[in-house]
């Protein structure tokens, strides 16, 4: 598997999305997978505002919110994160929102490149980047997915001595966002988008537009919840 970084030039606040990636991804093959920033669907969407409103979307964005010195941890349909999402990084002179529904985007995105290279196997993740507790840094995470399986199971299966798995299932999508996310950066690299090729990953033709419901767990599903009810933390 090799992970390919594709710079570009700067994705301008209601640009059309489709034509600049038409033209500025390579030659795609079957079983590649493309992997878009969610920053550049956000301002194709014009998901865009004001310093001045960022709290208030932040509010408007989240199930629930609680205040830190640094910034809200907020939960929202994907998951506890930093401010709903809400970033100041890359934004110009404003605040960039997470896109509206990004697995219809990404299917979209599949089927468009799909067409205009003949294929019949495609990725497309779409990601952001999350704080993971007790987890110095960020890592890129899978915010919107089309044409592959995110996880691969292996309850059941037998380990290299032959000890069969009871529980473990690999999230190969937030894996597989975590390397693209290292290759795109941060800052101003200007990477928005990056190609996965030989990808360990299970293809499929189904809309996995419901997906997103097991990406992310309920504080009540969550094993950590264990060490946060603590009474010694």
């Amino acid at each position: 598997m090799y992970v390919l970084g594709i710079k570009t030039p700067i994705f301008e606040i209601g640009e059309k999305l489709l034509p600049f990636l038409a033209s500025n991804i390579p030659k795609l093959i079957e079983k590649d997978i493309i992997v878009v920033t969610s920053k550049i669907i956000a301002l194709a969407e014009k998901r865009v505002a004001t310093h001045n409103d960022k709290e208030r979307f932040i509010q408007k964005c989240s199930l629930k919110t609680i205040q830190t010195p640094w910034a809200y941890l907020t939960l929202t349909t994907d998951g506890w994160g930093i401010n709903a999402g809400i970033d100041e990084s890359n934004a110009q002179n404003g605040v960039v929102l997470m896109p509206i529904n990004p697995f219809a985007t990404a299917e979209k995105i599949r089927a468009a490149l799909m067409k205009k290279y003949k294929l019949k196997k495609l990725g497309i993740l779409i990601t952001d980047t999350r704080s993971i507790p007790l987890r110095a840094g960020t890592v890129g995470r899978t915010v919107g997915i089309a044409g592959f399986f995110p996880f691969k199971s292996y309850i059941g299966k037998d380990d290299l001595f032959g000890r069969k798995s009871r529980v473990t299932v690999s999230n190969q999508a937030d894996a597989l966002a975590a390397s693209a996310v290292c290759v795109m950066g941060e800052g101003n690299e200007q990477i928005p988008l990056v190609l996965i090729r030989n990808a360990p990953v299970t293809f499929t033709s189904k809309t996995l537009s419901s997906t997103h419901q097991k990406l992310s767990l309920t504080p009540q599903a969550d094993i950590f919840k264990y060490v946060f009810k603590s009474e010694n933390l």
